[in-house]
């Protein structure tokens, strides 16, 4: 087979070249014709919610160009064997890419960016690790965390989830913020839809259970300059559908940080997080699903 499709390339080299051979014995009369069209559309602010080795951004901007071109035209005492040229190559293009889809008896699949497979197996596992696990009931929890933690960005109140993302997430997010609010900017999400989400990954290792889920999320995502209100990126005019991947962990263990390591105050890390006594960050084991991972895929503007 991929004989027969090395021979098929070369055979459109060749015709394409006779093709070319042909366009300029006959250039007096060749009417060329063409066009160009680019669209360019944003996002926010990269400086919103960027990336780093432990966890994600979600608003980083991005720009999609598309372009098309009306083909050449030929017209004269040729433009029947230049018809013919065309539609020979037009053939044996349609000929090598149906034969590339079915190499190997199998053909190639793109998914929807629509609709998200879940993965039976990683739930599977879940439902071993976690006795009564319920699928639902995680990414519902899963979205919940992602709003108050948009939320908590957009009003400048971290503290507000402090105890529903990792430290690692808390400390890259509070220095980021505290960069925007000294250049006096905000960023507005508003319209939250959620589209679809799925778990597609589940990791269990040294006592931690990682999963791995996606989401399909639109909402209006722009920044503005506080003072004035004016929007400095992005629209306020248009939604973005952003697709994520997002990570939460969870340990097996049960047990609960009961003094403080620091001082040995006794303590209850579900309430604030911090040793009332001493104001040490005590970092236990997770009881709870918190988000330690939190990236942008891919964004189009609606």
């Amino acid at each position: 087979m991929k004989k027969i499709a090395k021979i098929l390339k070369r055979i459109i080299i060749i015709v394409m070249l006779l093709a070319s051979l042909f366009v300029v014995a006959n250039e007096s009369k060749t009417h060329a014709d063409a066009g160009f069209h680019s669209s360019h559309s944003g996002g926010s602010s990269s400086s919103s919610h960027s990336s780093s080795s432990y966890s994600s951004s979600s608003h980083s901007s991005s720009s999609r160009s598309s372009s098309s071109y009306s083909g050449s035209s030929y017209s004269g005492d040729g433009g029947g064997i230049g018809s013919t040229i065309v539609a020979i190559v037009v053939v044996l293009i349609i000929i090598i890419v149906v034969m590339s889809r079915n190499r190997g008896g199998t053909s190639s699949y793109t998914p929807s960016l629509n609709k998200i497979t879940p993965n039976q197996s990683a739930i599977n596992k879940l439902k071993e690790l976690i006795p009564g696990f319920d699928e639902k009931q995680f990414l519902d929890e899963g979205y919940k965390i992602f709003l108050d933690v948009e939320n908590a960005w957009m009003n400048f109140e971290l503290e507000k989830v402090h105890n529903e993302i990792t430290d690692e997430l808390f400390n890259m997010y509070e220095s980021q913020i505290s960069s925007m609010e000294i250049k006096g900017e905000q960023n507005i999400m508003s319209d939250f839809v959620l589209k679809d989400c799925a778990i597609t990954n589940c990791v269990n290792e040294n006592d931690d259970i990682d999963v791995t889920t996606k989401y399909i999320i639109e909402f209006y995502d722009y920044i503005i300059d506080k003072a004035s209100g004016k929007v400095l990126r992005g629209t306020k005019s248009r939604k973005l559908r952003m697709y994520y991947d997002f990570t939460f962990i969870k340990s097996k263990s049960e047990h609960k940080i009961e003094t403080c390591p620091n001082c040995g105050a006794e303590v209850n890390v579900n309430s604030s997080g911090v040793c009332e006594y001493c104001g040490s960050k005590i970092v236990g084991e997770n009881t709870t699903w918190v988000m330690s991972k939190k990236v942008c895929t891919n964004q189009v503007m609606l």
